[in-house]
């Protein structure tokens, strides 16, 4: 009978190290004398235990015997494997909730983790950091679309081309059913209207009896019958006191034998639903009459947007802040602020301030004040406001603290960054806006870049290409591009060179420029 002979080389641990073998829960120290679980032979030389030598304390392996562990031993692997599978049981598979890492295998023929091909997959909570949906574990996540694989790519390619083929044939198809469908509608329309003067009466009557059915809805507009009922309730309603008012039943049974509105004119139809639709800008736009409902108005809108900014925050974990006041003494609403998830840390942890400190000033700068709808926009106000919009979209979208430039526009913003501001209104002369003086041009503009008809975009090559040659025309032409620049009071004499903030330096000496300054910005 075969002796079974088991050695353990004997190590000692260093006296600095405090490091602790770790012992796997799923092993003991028999299963790593004896790993098949078999009997020992009556005759076996078994050893004393020997403590085990770790490789490394950052590694945490046990370091084996390299004899042992090249023995085959089928019955531990199928052991570990059953383990390590019944151990992953107990793991979601949902990768985007629970992160997965990878863990490399121990090889069995040289002892050192990752040198074999084989990786255990492992759910590990706290891995992934880099997704808003994986450091909120959890949370219901919408998957996104997994890229094609190759056949998947060749199956929609071939999917692709014979949708083509069929869309041509069903075209053919549909253009005969189409004409068709058209010489029936005419020969219909025939006869309906013999049948209607027949019988003395209306063609609308004979379709509603043949029982024709409309099958699309009318659009989300102003409609002619609300202009039209719109404008008889402003008519005979007005003067009458709370109560004694006309129902809208009663409006809508008025308006239906008024002949004012039978057989209207387009010109007439347009000037109603255009009194409607002024009508519903003004209601939107107008301010409230008493403080009162200005302030239940207040709480209402911003409990929802309150609401939606949650939303959002709990969607895409951006931090959004939010101060409000009342702008004069004597309304009532009170100043609070407003702050999704920590972001009012920010004040206190960098601005060292906090969020009541802030609304409080807040309240205090807007009472100081107490500017109402006009004074807030005056020509001063605007003027700011519009510089301040155009250098924050320049700055962000060429992303250098820069400023525009509009006498020399062309070649300062257009060709120096590739930078063109699309959608400047029309009948405003491009100029800077403290320039503007005309209340009605500056709220216009106002408008249009709060809006974002009026924005920053980056020009294509094609585009900016095109532009440089048309601009070289115009130079080769004998046209000035541009404003030139002031020539200097200087110019063609020698100056000494100097430091900024220090005095003279030595005689050195350096021809002046025709130029009398180099900067391509311009301060709006």
């Amino acid at each position: 009978m075969d002796t079974y002979v088991f050695t353990f080389p004997p190590v000692s641990y260093e006296s600095s190290s405090d490091f602790t073998c770790p012992t796997p829960p799923t092993f003991t120290s028999h299963d790593y004398r004896n790993p098949s679980h078999a009997p020992f032979p009556p005759d076996a030389v078994q050893p004393a235990l020997q403590p085990l030598t770790p490789l490394d304390s950052s590694d945490g392996y046990p370091a084996l015997d390299l004899a042992l562990l090249a023995i085959s031993i089928p019955p531990f692997e199928s052991s570990l494997a059953s383990k390590t599978l019944s151990a992953s049981k107990s793991i979601p598979s949902n990768p985007n909730l629970v992160p997965s890492t990878t863990i490399p295998s121990t090889c069995l023929t040289s002892g050192v983790p990752g040198s074999c091909s084989d990786e255990i997959s492992v759910g590990k909570t706290a891995g992934n950091k880099l997704t808003w949906a994986a450091r909120n574990p959890g949370w219901p996540v919408m998957q996104p679309r997994q890229p094609l694989s190759t056949v998947e790519k060749e199956h929609r390619s071939a999917h692709a081309a014979s949708r083509q083929v069929s869309a041509a044939q069903r075209k053919d198809r549909d253009a005969l059913l189409n004409e068709a469908i058209r010489s029936l509608a005419d020969e219909f329309e025939a006869k309906v209207q013999v049948i209607a003067t027949t019988h003395n009466v209306t063609h609308e009557k004979v379709k509603k009896l043949v029982g024709g059915h409309k099958y699309y809805w009318n659009p989300c507009s102003t409609q002619l019958a609300n202009a039209i009922i719109h404008d008889k309730a402003h008519e005979v309603n007005e003067g009458r006191v709370r109560g004694e008012k006309l129902t809208l039943q009663q409006i809508r049974d008025l308006a239906r034998v008024d002949p004012k509105y039978q057989g209207m004119t387009q010109d007439e139809k347009d000037e109603l639903l255009r009194a409607l639709t002024e009508f519903h800008a003004l209601k939107n736009t107008s301010v409230r009459a008493t403080n009162s409902a200005a302030a239940c108005d207040v709480q209402s809108t911003l409990e929802h947007i309150f609401k939606i900014l949650d939303g959002l925050a709990l969607c895409t974990g951006i931090y959004v802040c939010l101060f409000a006041t009342r702008g004069h003494i004597y309304d009532s609403s009170q100043p609070f602020w407003y702050g999704t998830d920590n972001v009012m840390d920010f004040w206190e942890d960098v601005m060292d301030l906090e969020p009541d400190e802030i609304v409080c000033k807040l309240e205090q700068w807007a009472c100081m004040h107490g500017k109402n709808i006009e004074e807030r926009n005056s020509v001063e106000g605007m003027q700011r406001m519009c510089a301040c919009i155009l250098n924050s979209g320049l700055r962000v979208v060429a992303k250098k603290k820069i400023r525009i430039n509009f006498i020399n526009f062309e070649v300062a913003i257009k060709v120096r960054y590739g930078i063109d501001l699309l959608g400047w209104p029309e009948g405003i002369p491009f100029q800077s806006p403290r320039a503007i003086t005309n209340a009605e041009h500056l709220r216009t503009l106002r408008d249009a870049l709060k809006a974002g008809t009026c924005h920053w975009a980056y020009m294509s090559r094609q585009q900016l290409e095109q532009y440089q040659d048309q601009l070289n025309e115009q130079r080769s032409a004998g046209e000035v591009v541009g404003k030139p620049r002031k020539k200097r009071s200087d110019a063609g004499r020698k100056r000494r060179r100097t430091a900024p903030g220090r005095g003279l330096k030595s005689a050195t000496t350096i021809d002046s420029s025709s130029e009398e300054g180099t900067s391509l910005e311009d301060d709006i």
